[in-house]
């Protein structure tokens, strides 16, 4: 089966990143699904964001949970503004488009599954996180949403490096229903076929590389999460009529 193909902050190598314009042009580039960051304001707005602070777009080290929506929207993202999850979801909804939602901090998930009830879309989106906290706030607002799990952070941890080599306790106790690694996760190859086995999808990031595409493909990626999703389509259709 021919993995998803996910755009990584919208088509972000070619339009700016976690932006409506991003997402409308890997719409237009046939991606399945988008995956996209949230982050909450001082004024308990969830906007699509990346990063803690807004340094590499204004040269400012704001932090964005001290900032309003509205300080937010003065900045100038490649030309774009920051969108809102709402309106994100009103997108989402009329381009008949999946989401992948991950979640940068913990205590965002109530307003999250709100958002999410109100635009009717909880059976199109996959909310995922790096941080055990916020997938577990979400089991508890809403047990039937679906969970991904995000691993490969850098560290030398050996409890963090166990848990991205064998992420099944992990996986088990939070009840997910994804594994999100990392592409260059050691190990990676020899454990992605048995999470999909045992049950769980598991979509990989971000890889834009063909070979590491189609080889992900063969292994039993659920979906691959890219930031050129029009070449990761050509590359899994050469892969599929080689």
């Amino acid at each position: 089966m021919t993995p998803l193909i996910i755009a990584h902050r919208g088509a972000s190598a070619d339009a700016p990143e976690n932006t409506l314009a991003a997402f409308e042009l890997a719409r237009r580039q046939q991606a399945d699904m988008i995956e996209l960051d949230l982050q909450m304001t001082a004024d308990g707005e969830i906007v699509v964001f990346h990063d803690d602070t807004t340094v590499r777009w204004n040269g400012q080290n704001e932090a964005v949970a001290h900032l309003t929506l509205a300080q937010l929207r003065q900045l100038n993202i490649g030309g774009e503004r920051v969108p809102t999850l709402a309106e994100t979801l009103d997108w989402a909804r009329h381009a008949a488009m999946p989401l992948n939602l991950e979640l940068k901090r913990p205590g965002m998930a109530a307003r999250c599954i709100q958002l999410v009830r109100e635009f009717r879309w909880a059976d199109q989106v996959i909310i995922s996180s790096f941080h055990e906290q916020a997938l577990r706030e979400l089991r508890v607002v809403d047990p039937n949403i679906r969970r991904g799990y995000l691993m490969g952070i850098r560290s030398y941890r050996p409890d963090i490096r166990l848990r991205e080599f064998w992420p099944f306790l992990t996986l088990r106790r939070i009840e997910a229903t994804a594994w999100h690694p990392y592409h260059g996760l050691p190990g990676l190859n020899w454990v992605l076929p048995k999470v999909r086995k045992a049950g769980y999808q598991v979509n990989v990031w971000t890889v834009d590389d063909p070979v590491r595409l189609r080889e992900l493909a063969v292994l039993g990626a659920s979906g691959l999460i890219t930031n050129t999703p029009a070449a990761a389509r050509a590359a899994l259709s050469s892969r599929i009529s080689a």
